[in-house]
């Protein structure tokens, strides 16, 4: 007697993939959020050109918009993100996607993208 096995589902169930435009890069440095409510310190634990991920001091929810303020250098400037949006959240770390740059904080952030890549990674 053949037993008849079910069909393996390809599906992954709950699990979106989503095709990033730009690389993100590995970083610490501290920020600020701010929301209407609050202002939280966190750091910066990746940027791209598109968004940052951040580990922060404060629970925050899915789709909530934020100002931000970093900077990315010792020596550097503040960086002001007039506003992000949290696309994800695992605790207190969370992803935010960048909505509002001004002309000068997109040059800043693509400096620093472009800086980390072209460096000469230490061997590990």
């Amino acid at each position: 007697m053949a037993v008849r096995r079910k069909p393996h589902s390809t599906k992954l169930k709950g699990i979106q993939f989503v095709l990033r435009p730009y690389r993100r890069i590995p970083i610490r440095h501290a920020l600020y959020y701010l929301s209407p409510d609050y202002v939280g310190k966190g750091l910066v634990t990746n940027l791209s050109q598109s968004g940052i991920r951040i580990q922060g001091e404060h629970a925050v929810e899915p789709g909530l918009s934020l100002a931000l303020r970093l900077t990315l250098s010792v020596n550097g400037p503040t960086i002001e993100v007039e506003r992000a949006t949290v696309r994800w959240v695992n605790g207190y770390d969370f992803g935010m996607e960048f909505d509002q740059l001004s002309p000068l904080a997109t040059k800043h952030i693509t400096h620093a993208v472009s800086q980390k890549i072209r460096a000469p990674q230490m061997p590990a």
